[in-house]
């Protein structure tokens, strides 16, 4: 399974694009919604989904936004926070595999999470590697602070511990000239706190460039593209009654398709970063190693 962040350099289809792969999925997911700006799924996809055998609806009650109240009224550090958070998901449809965690509904409620980033994103993690299930997170819009993520205004633990970032952007001069200095900057963060510059890729929304020539503009790899649909976007921004043909539509189709390929990628980077964290024992098991990967290029 994986945990993928997705991103903008401005309000470039972020949340409408998790919205996509959220619902696409053919396997458990959670969706998060961590955009510091507030959250809008409340107001959207989930403003008509009800939840449990009395048909509760979405309010106040539950979010981002009730979490460091609820980490702080743990017995202690060491006690399990996943009953708190599990409180505060919500399905995202009438299916049981797939559920989101509403976001802030103020954002000036951001700053208290500083303290609940860690057990928060050991929830996260522990979905994804114990529980099975994707993990998708919508980062929103990225402020920096000094060149790096903004430590309050951006879900900065989240994205530096994530199996793969994904900048969302569109088909436009506009959207790519916004992007590029994104590029660096996330770049350079992952690199010095993160998971590593490879982390970063490129979901591309909608047509008018090749994504290679994107992804020679930019200097980031497209890991993705996806058709814009405006009747099934505007149901993934909206929520309310879905329209005909929009599970069927291209935006839902590639959605699908390109699920895979992200989740295979993601699983591969932390393969990697596993296996180069592994230390050797001593020198002696280090010069070992060596020889036996300069027999690998000679044979190879």
């Amino acid at each position: 399974m994986a945990l993928i962040a997705l991103v903008s350099a401005k309000s470039d289809g972020a949340t409408t694009s998790a919205a996509a792969l959220a619902l696409a999925s053919r396997r458990p997911v959670l969706l998060a919604e961590l955009d510091m700006a507030g959250g809008t799924l409340r107001h959207g996809l989930l403003r008509d989904v009800t939840r449990g055998e009395h048909r509760e609806r979405l309010d106040g009650s539950v979010g981002l936004h009730r979490l460091p109240q609820a980490d702080w009224e743990r017995v202690s550090v060491e006690q399990d926070f996943t009953p708190q958070v599990a409180q505060h998901l919500w399905p995202l449809d009438d299916s049981d595999y797939r559920t989101a965690l509403p976001g802030l509904i103020d954002p000036r409620q951001a700053a208290s999470l500083a303290s609940t980033w860690p057990t928060l994103l050991n929830v996260l993690q522990l979905t994804d590697q114990q529980l099975g299930w994707d993990v998708l997170v919508d980062g929103g819009r990225m402020v920096l602070d000094g060149g790096r993520l903004h430590p309050v205004l951006s879900p900065a633990p989240v994205l530096r511990a994530a199996d793969l970032v994904l900048l969302v952007v569109r088909m436009t001069e506009e959207s790519q000239a916004l992007a590029y200095p994104m590029v660096r900057a996330l770049q350079d963060d992952l690199a010095a706190q993160g998971a590593g510059a490879r982390a970063l890729g490129l979901l591309v929304l909608g047509e008018g460039y090749r994504p290679a020539d994107v992804a020679r503009g930019l200097e980031a790899p497209v890991m993705a593209t996806l058709p814009w649909e405006e009747p099934a976007a505007v149901y993934l921004r909206t929520g309310g009654r879905m329209p005909r043909g929009v599970t069927r539509s291209q935006l839902m189709r590639s959605a699908r398709d390109i699920m895979g390929p992200l989740r295979e990628h993601a699983d591969r980077r932390r393969l990697h970063l596993q296996m180069r964290s592994v230390q050797a024992a001593n020198p002696a098991v280090e010069r070992i190693v060596q020889q036996l990967a300069q027999r690998g290029v000679c044979n190879g």
